[in-house]
């Protein structure tokens, strides 16, 4: 399960997506690319080619690298 919405309800726009860890695997990164939240609270933010980066820059991650690290949460 890629996200924290449930199927059945009406209009999604407004609600957070929540990616829980697992192992890499076939889960793609969302094609509108979100920044998010980790579970130490650190915001990723996409930046150039297919990465995440921390606001210091000190750190840097794919979206495989992110999904099988931490738990994460879309910012809106």
């Amino acid at each position: 399960m890629n996200d924290s919405r449930d199927d059945h309800d009406g209009d999604r726009s407004d609600h957070p997506r929540v990616w829980l860890v697992a192992e890499i695997s076939g889960d793609d990164e969302p094609i509108d690319r979100p920044a998010v939240r980790d579970d130490l609270m650190r915001r990723w933010t996409p930046v150039e080619g297919n990465l995440y980066r921390i606001a210091s820059g000190r750190h840097c991650a794919t979206w495989a690298e992110l999904h099988a690290r931490f738990d994460l949460v879309e910012i809106a």
